[in-house]
């Protein structure tokens, strides 16, 4: 027969007979000071979670002090942006303004084309723009 080891002896016990930190020559029962003892440090740390949150709120300031936090944070941030010069907005501008009129008289001549047509099919004529 083999002689049992620590590893063969903790292998044959169920999950719930297996012991923590067993000491050569002890009977194989479950430890329970360590469910008590973590089931106590759950309780502590729940209690100091709701003392937490009840300080926190009553730590928290005023409406107004909190806007004015924000505002200065956006007057900060709005000073790092790198702003573009007088020249380079009217040259964009003028891009922007020639693309709209572009496509502007592009639709325009397609609504108009696919309206003759539809008044071509269903009357016979073709549509005026007066």
């Amino acid at each position: 027969m083999a002689k049992k080891t620590p590893e063969n002896d903790s292998k044959s016990l169920s999950s719930e007979g297996k012991m923590r930190g067993r000491v050569p020559g002890e009977l194989d029962k479950p430890v329970a000071y360590e469910e008590t003892n973590a089931s106590q440090q759950n309780a502590a740390q729940d209690k100091q979670v709701k003392k937490t949150a009840k300080a926190s709120k009553s730590d928290k300031p005023n409406i107004f002090k909190r806007m004015w936090k924000g505002l200065k944070g956006v007057i900060s941030e709005l000073k790092k942006v790198t702003w573009p010069k007088g020249k380079d907005v009217v040259k964009s501008t003028a891009v922007v303004l020639v693309v709209v009129v572009v496509f502007f008289v592009v639709l325009f001549g397609i609504d108009y084309v696919l309206s003759g047509l539809s008044h071509l099919v269903v009357d016979g004529t073709w549509t005026s723009i007066v």
